[in-house]
């Protein structure tokens, strides 16, 4: 270690000594996370590179040092000590160094134990502090400064039990205004602003394990503690790319379970002890502004996390369910504020797409997004909407909730709870010269004819339904009740769809797919089209137009990722869709009105260049988008 280096990791005991290593750190270029931990050892080159690689490819601004720490390349203990080499902050011994009454005073012994710092020495006007991980705290150090008054100078706390110290320090000048910490590191190891997962749990255990009195004393829900958890749990959550968070009760002494979906899969993220159950609950409901004392009916409401945390602009959507032994749970769902993407990166093959967007810059008519909670329906509503939105054309949305923003769009949020509904939307709309109208969803009749109405008075009308394809679709509108002559002439296009995982591209390998393995795609692609087999596609042309497109060095291919850090191993990173694209044409338009059944639109559909989603998902495993598996899993054959 250099001469500069050794002497920016020296621990001050006392005010000199900590002086010169503020006027060092001031005067020391900052040094690389990277090129630190290299300088001192503690990893070599190929895990630096290919720690590069993984940050690069997560693409959520994680930092390199939590990089390295979940690949296994380093320790947290050993990134802190390259921190303080980067950063070059000043480290202090707090068992040796004597804290200034001057600083203590400039902020309570409360607020120094909840933001996790304690204050040592004043000087040039700035208020120097002690913290566990100075690097990763802006948060709190905002709020310092903020309450002392004054500019904040971090430095890096070196003891064994934080919150001891802070106490003893405070105790000295007769300013503790709470009891002495009778648990070893219980404030410290709370401060899950920085702490990972593991850490989080292996805290909970320890602060349970510290209650002697009584084992099954409830948790508040106000508890510091508890607050700093739920914020960091949504934060993860947001940053790791998680669409919903579910916080599952049990009867008894049974832990109360937190799971996150990710990519469509349910994991478990915590499991707490079953004292934590009311408070995390109520805690929740306080955030989302829900009545804590009613738990027999299901509630909803929204969370405004910039409430909580200003740098974060994003709401969650909140439902509690009652369950059984009285019990409540909860689900999150991830609102973050989103832009629209463009409609030819929601991975439409070249015929749906341009089919697609003829459909949608039609003047009048209805386009319809059908397919299950979470395939993404709304996403692609909005792609199309972003397509057509122009100064020259007015366009009223009616959603529930609303998800994606658009510049120019006039977007009204419908509540069921004061009879504000889609249908009294869509009539409101009507009343207020729209050129493209968006219905967040067809629930009814009412909201069905609604739309209709509107697709046939010159207004192009855009929603969603819960059905599982688009011949489906048709026959399910005109069970409701639909007029067929109506519905058939207002009708123009309709996309189902579904999110399958897709191959993490960071790990992903390719070999030439096996004889048997083609045959088995050909046949699920051939067995889709039904008796009309012979009129639409032989297997001869199927695989002739399979390798002029699909074709690596004249071989077809079969992709597989095995798992990296990247992909967390598990294979998978994000999500691609599957779509069933149905144009109206004028045959179709017959049969609709004849009241034709979804075998005949079908047969219809898929002579006129419809694929279905079971072959949509073929095309995207053969060009490395996903697994065959993923496919079956998500579409009928």
């Amino acid at each position: 270690m250099s001469g500069g280096s050794a002497a920016l990791s020296r621990v001050a005991t006392k005010r000199s000594e900590l002086l010169q290593a503020l006027q060092r750190q001031a005067s020391s270029p900052i040094v690389r996370i990277g090129e630190a931990l290299l300088s001192l050892g503690m990893i070599k080159q190929d895990q630096l590179d290919e720690a590069l690689a993984a940050q690069k490819q997560m693409g959520n601004g994680l930092p390199l040092g939590e990089v390295l720490v979940r690949m296994g390349a380093v320790s947290p203990a050993d990134l802190k000590l390259a921190l303080t080499r980067k950063m070059g902050y000043p480290v202090v011994d707090l068992q040796a160094f004597e804290s200034e009454p001057d600083a203590i005073g400039r902020l309570s012994h409360a607020v120094a134990r909840r933001l996790q710092l304690l204050p040592l020495i004043v000087t040039d006007g700035r208020l120097v502090v002690a913290m566990d991980d100075p690097a990763n705290r802006h948060a709190a150090l905002d709020e310092a400064e903020f309450i002392a008054q004054m500019k904040i100078a971090p430095v890096l706390g070196q003891c064994e039990d934080f919150e001891a110290c802070v106490f003893a320090a405070y105790d000295k000048v007769g300013a503790a205004s709470e009891a002495k910490p009778t648990s070893s590191g219980g404030g410290a190891a709370m401060e899950f602003e920085t702490a990972d997962t593991n850490t989080l749990l292996e805290s909970l255990e320890k602060d349970q394990a510290g209650g002697d009195n009584d084992d099954d004393q409830p948790i508040e829900q106000s508890d510091n503690s508890l607050v700093r958890m739920i914020n960091r749990m949504i934060l993860e959550a947001f940053t790791g790319g998680i669409s919903d968070i579910h916080v599952e009760s049990y009867p008894g002494r049974e832990k109360i379970r937190i799971r996150f979906r990710k990519d469509g899969q349910l994991r478990t993220y915590l499991e707490l002890p079953h004292t934590y159950r009311n408070a995390v609950i109520a805690r929740i409901k306080i955030m989302a502004d829900l009545d804590i004392s009613e738990r027999r009916k299901p509630q909803d409401g929204k969370i405004n996390f910039a409430r909580f945390s200003p740098k974060h602009q994003l709401e969650l959507r909140v439902a509690t369910i009652p369950t059984n032994n009285g019990l409540e749970d909860v689900v999150m769902r991830i609102l973050a504020s989103a832009k629209p993407l463009p409609l030819d990166k929601l991975g439409l093959t070249d015929s749906n797409y341009r089919r697609l967007r003829s459909a949608v810059e039609r003047p009048y008519g209805m386009v319809l997004c059908v397919g299950p909670t979470g395939s993404g329906k709304t996403t692609t509503l909005h792609s199309a909407l972003s397509q057509i939105n122009t100064p020259e054309r007015k366009i009223w949305t009616a959603e529930d909730p609303i998800e994606i923003t658009q510049a120019g769009l006039r977007q009204v949020q419908v509540n069921a709870r004061i009879d504000w509904t889609f249908a009294r939307a869509l009539r409101a709309f009507l009343r207020a010269d729209p050129d493209v109208i968006m219905v967040g969803e067809i629930r009814d009749e009412e909201t069905a004819r609604v739309a209709i109405e509107a697709s046939l008075t010159g207004h192009l009308v855009l929603s969603t339904l819960h059905t599982n394809s688009a011949p489906e679709t048709v026959t399910r509108l005109l069970d409701m009740g639909m007029d067929p002559f109506n519905f058939a002439d207002s009708l123009l296009a309709v996309l189902a769809q579904r999110l399958v995982r897709r191959l993490c591209p960071a790990c992903r390998t390719a070999r030439p797919a096996t004889e048997a393995e083609v045959e088995q795609l050909a046949h699920d692609y051939l067995h889709a089209y039904g008796s009309t087999q012979e009129e639409v596609e032989t297997q001869e042309a199927l695989l002739a137009r399979w390798h002029d497109k699909y074709a690596v060095d004249g071989q077809l291919q079969a992709y597989h990722s095995p798992g990296c850090p990247v992909c967390e191993k598990t294979g998978f990173k994000g999500r691609v869709g599957l779509h069933e694209l149905m144009v109206v044409s004028r045959e179709l338009r017959e049969l609709i009105q004849t009241g034709a059944r979804v075998e005949g639109l079908l047969s219809m559909a898929v002579r006129q260049d419809m694929r279905t989603l079971r072959q949509d998902g073929i095309e995207k495993v053969l060009s490395g988008q996903t697994t065959i598996e993923e496919v079956r899993a998500t579409s009928n054959s």
